[in-house]
């Protein structure tokens, strides 16, 4: 049985994986579990790198290269601290080859499940067919040596034809993998909330200068997908807030 959970949002550009990220980092900080987060970018700098700002909430964001040297620095401290819940990285847009490499070269998964973690990836989707093919390789390159949590992201539709009823779904069934829905929010919102550069916790409250009907729109959204979390029978064993099925009977 494992016993912790190295949870890694993967897949297409501009898809929403960052978005889901703070999110669930969001969610960890609220049942005060202690994580390490980390941020797959090409350099610490990294402009796309949306993490950073939760370094304000203590979270400590650090960069990890798809590299033999950082990839035994993140073993050797996930191995000498005992205390740590479970580990995130968020990584780039159309990194999913380097990422194969990297787990060709060095054997990533099967170094966690030694050291006790459970891979779970995390694979937003919008309707373009390419994210969709991207899951696809992705699934069929690990298999069943991690778990799968597929996020429709709505907006950018209420449709993902792409997926839907696809041999691809019916892939992810088999492998146990889950769904959720990450609730529209709308372009002028999303991007005032973007603008504070604050968490998002941070940004729905006097802190920020957000407008109050934005801040309730925000919170309320954030409440929706985290509760949508932990109301669902699986997802909280996938993402690390429970550690094993038994705890959900």
């Amino acid at each position: 049985m494992f016993r912790k959970r190295f949870v890694i949002t993967i897949g297409d550009s501009r898809v929403g994986k960052s978005t889901v990220s703070r999110l669930l980092l969001e969610l960890y900080k609220k049942y005060e579990l202690n994580i390490r987060a980390f941020y797959h970018g090409r350099c610490p700098g990294d402009l796309s790198n949306k993490l950073s700002v939760y370094d304000k909430l203590g979270f400590h964001i650090k960069h990890l290269g798809l590299n033999r040297g950082d990839s035994d620095v993140l073993l050797n401290e996930l191995e000498m601290f005992s205390e740590i819940d479970l580990a995130l990285t968020d990584m780039p847009g159309q990194n999913i080859l380097d990422f194969f490499r990297f787990e060709k070269e060095i054997s990533f998964l099967e170094n966690l499940n030694y050291l006790g973690y459970r891979t779970t990836f995390i694979h937003p989707i919008s309707n373009r067919r390419d994210c969709v093919k991207y899951l696809q390789l992705l699934y069929q390159f690990v298999d069943t040596q991690a778990d799968y949590l597929i996020v429709k992201n709505q907006y950018f539709s209420n449709l993902f034809k792409y997926y839907d009823n696809t041999e691809i779904q019916k892939d992810i069934s088999k492998l146990k993998g889950t769904e959720l829905i990450l609730p529209k929010l709308e372009d002028y919102v999303y991007q005032e909330l973007e603008d504070t550069n604050l968490p998002y916790c941070m940004a729905i409250t006097t802190e920020s200068d957000m407008q109050v009907l934005y801040r309730s729109i925000v919170y309320n959204w954030i409440e929706n997908f985290h509760d949508t979390i932990m109301y669902h029978r699986v997802t909280p064993v996938y993402l690390g807030l429970k550690r094993d099925r038994s705890e959900l009977t």
